[in-house]
């Protein structure tokens, strides 16, 4: 079965957006991604699948996780009833985002399964298309595509560990947020270093993580720099 991970993020609701959705194929990661100039949350949390959903062969078996009640519930529960009153709801109203989920009913697969994860509870593929979403919401365009890294494509494949992988993609995020001065919250800066930061994050206290400096902001952010040499 072919599980895909989704998220879409908004700033302002409405405003600029992101989404992404991670791909999960018979030990194959995919990750895809994106943004839209003017957008809402819940228009963002449906492209996300709709996008995935693009990208996966007719017949196959599909399970997608998402931490928006709104489109698992759309899905599941209230298309088919939407269809037989004319893409109407039950008041007589027009589906809000009609385009979107008539897209999502042209693309849906015989036995679509859907499952509902709670956001930000330490599911890392979860995690993984949230900070993604956020992020180029903000306007951060993250590649963490390994392919596209100056590591051989032999060497993270085949012989690196995963946890040399996770290591090696945070390095990229931290070079990223370092280059344009971005400002993370606690939460965020907590999900992009681990359980070992927490002690620091939660006092506010200036630390050092590997080459890079963090710097809290106002109680409120953190900045990274990188450690002179």
């Amino acid at each position: 079965m072919i599980k895909i991970y989704t998220d879409g993020s908004c700033l302002g609701n409405p405003g600029k957006g992101g989404w992404a959705a991670i791909i999960l194929n018979e030990g194959k990661k995919t990750e895809i991604k994106g943004s839209e100039k003017d957008t809402t949350n819940n228009q963002m949390e449906l492209l996300a699948p709709i996008k995935a959903l693009k990208k996966i062969p007719k017949g196959s078996k599909v399970e997608i996780f998402t931490d928006s009640k709104y489109v698992k519930s759309g899905i599941t529960e209230w298309i088919k009833n939407w269809k037989k009153n004319g893409w109407k709801t039950s008041t007589g109203k027009s589906v809000q985002n009609l385009d979107l989920w008539q897209k999502i009913d042209q693309l849906r697969i015989n036995g679509l399964e859907m499952e509902y994860v709670k956001g930000h509870s330490g599911d890392k593929s979860n995690d993984r298309v949230d900070l993604i979403a956020t992020n180029y919401s903000k306007g951060i365009s993250i590649d963490c595509e390994l392919k596209k890294s100056k590591v051989s494509k032999e060497f993270v494949a085949e012989v690196a560990p995963s946890e040399i992988q996770e290591l090696y993609s945070r390095n990229e995020l931290m070079q990223k947020f370092a280059e344009k001065q971005y400002y993370l919250s606690s939460l965020e800066l907590k999900k992009l270093l681990g359980e070992e930061s927490y002690l620091f994050i939660e006092k506010y206290l200036l630390f050092e993580w590997r080459n890079w400096k963090l710097i809290p902001k106002n109680k409120k952010y953190w900045i990274i720099e990188k450690k002179v040499s």
